[in-house]
């Protein structure tokens, strides 16, 4: 009988326990509605609205208790994993990061990420990328990871390129947001690489 790679994967998601995520100064938790306050003040930003995609601006408090609705809906169903950063020195939360578009079949993924404005210029999203590859390699069984950004985005650029995704290539208009089309900038990591050998 041929395995159901849909299957594996939403069991593998379900068996994860907090912290999904361990890095030397982050833990990688599920959403959790605690946080919901200090989400909301953390995403008042524009920046993060400015790049990143569906994030409503204004952040309210109902956009809160829906990403952790939608969060744990995705996990159940094996199409999305949201975590919320926490520093490990005092549980601070500092932003998030995720997989989403889950592929179980071709054994692929894309990541997103993003950094409350007062934990920025310090590594963190460049450690938690680093983190959530390995995760999805090693526990998930992936094969690639993609991260897409707009265009200008120079910032996730250099975080992709510290944690070992290689530029692929440029998307022309492939995102319509609203009545506009955006480019979107492609990165890629596979599983073998950063080791330098094929597995």
């Amino acid at each position: 009988m041929t395995a159901d790679p849909a299957a594996e994967l939403r069991g593998r998601l379900r068996a994860v326990k907090d912290p999904v995520l361990r890095s030397a100064r982050l833990e990688g938790v599920l959403p959790q509605r605690r946080m919901i306050p200090e989400l909301v003040r953390l995403m008042a930003d524009p920046r993060i609205a400015r790049w990143a995609l569906n994030i409503p601006s204004p952040y309210r408090t109902s956009d809160g208790e829906e990403f952790v609705r939608r969060a744990r809906a995705g996990r159940r169903k094996g199409t999305w994993l949201a975590l919320q950063l926490l520093r490990r020195a005092d549980g601070v939360l500092v932003g998030g990061i995720g997989l989403h578009h889950l592929d179980p079949v071709h054994g692929r993924a894309e990541i997103g990420y993003w950094i409350g404005r007062p934990h920025r210029r310090r590594g963190y999203a460049s450690e938690a990328t680093e983190a959530i590859s390995r995760f999805a390699f090693r526990r998930l069984g992936l094969y690639r990871v993609e991260a897409r950004m707009s265009p200008g985005n120079t910032a996730s650029e250099a975080v992709a390129r510290s944690a070992g995704f290689r530029r692929e290539g440029r998307l022309r208009e492939s995102l319509r947001i609203g009545a506009t089309r955006r480019d979107e900038v492609v990165y890629g990591r596979l599983r073998w690489e950063r080791s330098g050998r094929r597995r």
